[in-house]
């Protein structure tokens, strides 16, 4: 007779299937076992103390390998590349730098990158003093220039052609860095700003309404309303036929404070060299030196009105160069007009037939992009009527407050339509060729015009492009001594050419010359210091 089996339960409370057990670990106070020993002891002192050394030495080992070889962080001292890139002596931008990018990659034209300075080369053209004290530091500028190519500057702009190549072409910044260079000039949103004082800051052609708190209601009537916006010489500076600039000059506001090194020459004849800040509560033209007492005659701060975009004070000087050569008499002034502009305003068109116009001007050429109530956005270029590819449609309607943004710069020009900046146009506008370094721009300007119903107009701002010098179009002693009289310079295949910028007074390649691909570090990620400054550079893309 067959035995019957024994049941065992399931493992897993309830699954059919014998369950295995394990046998239990006996334990130290098993009966008849020994209780084991306890090997551990305290480490002595000494061998704790020599294990925290050698970790520590090793976390800093591994912190010294990362930060010469992987990744770096540096402090911007000056306002050379304003307004990308915040700079002071007293707490700048601090910038995150990748040391291991050119490893893989060569640099890229616009992008922002950290390499050391040219001592050698910043000898052989500056006094010993002014190169000394910079000696091994790490400069952070834009790189424009790349190996193997012949750089040109002219009117503010920067061309280039490769080697065996005949023409200059034009350098266009993508807009992912040109949004990011930008210099504010103007910038008003009506709430503060009264009827009456309108004029003070734009040239009003047709009817306006401004209630108090805004918006600015433009009422064209049967026909159109114009502003003109002309930036006004202060009365203690102006000539008796000069009240108003003709043009947006080369100068913006430097809301930070800025570092000045004093020039002077001690008792011994030793540099001084002192770095003292200037604020925006110490703009005068003239600095006393806190150590050597000395009284320089300029600074590198510029400060300027909020909305006229001039300087509180500044240099103001008959230029004699401009005057030799019997120019205007607004040419006179040291300063220079600039050509390519930015235009954002927030704007509704009162209805159907309603019409916004922003036209930006250069000498006399220009060109306008029309918002119309139904959603049509052309370009004008000199008046004429708009072709195919200047024309796009975009989601605007009657009433509804809308963000525009139109600019030309590098010849190109780009239209945005809402908050996300969304792209509807992007058009090539001037195709010219490389113009004379002495030439410059004599005039520009910003043109709001509505038709129709009108259009009102909530906040409104106007900023201008950064200007490049080649050294030709100012003193005749001051001028940059690496550049030739064309304006050009040559970039073997083993260099760069960086520039800032704040480019009217940023130490870069045009002091020196083009600098050694050895002398790179790295391209600059990210600002990660101050908190209300964190963010990503903006990259060519």
């Amino acid at each position: 007779m067959a035995k019957k089996r024994k049941k065992f339960p399931a493992a897993d409370g309830g699954a059919k299937g014998p369950a295995l057990r394990e046998a239990a670990a006996p334990t130290r106070d098993e009966p008849g076992k020994a209780p084991e020993k306890d090997d551990k002891r305290p480490d002595s002192p000494l061998k704790a103390g020599m294990d925290f050394i050698l970790v520590l030495a090793g976390a800093i080992a591994i912190a010294l390998v990362i930060k010469a070889y992987v990744f770096d962080v540096y402090l911007i001292p000056s306002g050379s590349m304003e307004t990308a890139l915040h700079g002071r002596p007293d707490g700048g931008d601090r910038i995150f730098c990748s040391k291991l990018s050119y490893r893989f990659r060569p640099i890229k034209r616009w992008e922002v990158a950290v390499f050391e300075f040219p001592y050698e080369a910043a000898k052989r053209s500056d006094a010993d003093y002014e190169v000394e004290q910079y000696r091994g530091q790490n400069f952070v500028k834009r790189m424009v220039g790349l190996p193997g190519e012949t750089l040109a500057i002219a009117k503010g702009d920067v061309w280039a052609k490769r080697d065996g190549e005949r023409e200059y072409a034009r350098l266009v910044k993508p807009d992912t860095v040109q949004s990011g260079m930008w210099l504010n000039v103007y910038e008003e949103c009506f709430s503060d700003l009264r009827e009456n004082e309108l004029p003070e800051f734009w040239r009003v052609n047709g009817e306006v309404e401004l209630p108090r708190g805004g918006p600015l209601t433009l009422l064209p009537g049967d026909g159109e309303t114009t502003l003109d916006y002309r930036p006004r010489v202060p009365a203690g500076r102006r000539k008796e036929n000069l009240p108003e600039l003709p043009g947006i000059p080369d100068r913006y506001t430097l809301r930070q404070p800025v570092q000045f090194r004093c020039p002077a020459t001690k008792g011994n004849g030793e540099p001084c060299g002192a770095i003292f800040v200037k604020t925006i509560k110490t703009h005068n033209a003239a600095a006393r030196c806190p150590e050597c007492g000395t009284l320089a005659p300029e600074t590198a701060a510029v400060f300027y009105h909020r909305r006229s975009g001039l300087p509180l004070e500044g240099r103001y000087a008959v230029n004699p160069m401009y005057a030799r050569q019997g120019e205007d008499s607004y040419r006179q002034y040291d300063y220079r007009i600039v050509p390519d502009l930015r235009t954002v305003l927030d704007a509704a068109l009162s209805r159907n037939d309603s019409w916004l116009g922003v036209r930006l001007s250069e000498d006399n050429r220009n060109v306008e992009a029309r918002f119309n109530a139904d959603g049509r956005i052309e370009l004008r270029v000199n008046g004429a009527p708009s072709l195919p590819e200047h024309r796009a449609l975009a989601d605007l309607a009657p009433g509804r407050r809308e963000r525009l943004e139109f600019y030309v710069a590098d010849g190109r020009a780009r239209v945005f339509v809402g908050e996300s900046r969304k792209l509807f146009l992007d058009v090539q506008i001037w195709d010219d060729r490389r113009p004379s370094p002495r030439s410059l721009p004599r005039s520009s300007g910003v043109r709001l015009s509505a038709g129709g119903s009108g259009a009102s107009l909530y906040n409104v701002k106007i900023d201008r492009d950064v200007f490049y010098y080649s050294g030709w179009e100012r003193y005749e002693d001051d001028k940059f001594d690496q550049i030739g009289s064309q304006g050009e310079i040559y970039i073997n295949n083993e260099s760069f050419f960086p520039m800032g910028d704040h480019c009217v007074s940023s130490y870069d390649a045009r002091s020196w010359g083009p600098v050694p691909l050895n002398h790179l570090r790295g391209p600059a990620l990210f600002v990660w210091w101050p908190p209300d400054r964190l963010g990503v550079i903006p990259r060519p893309e």
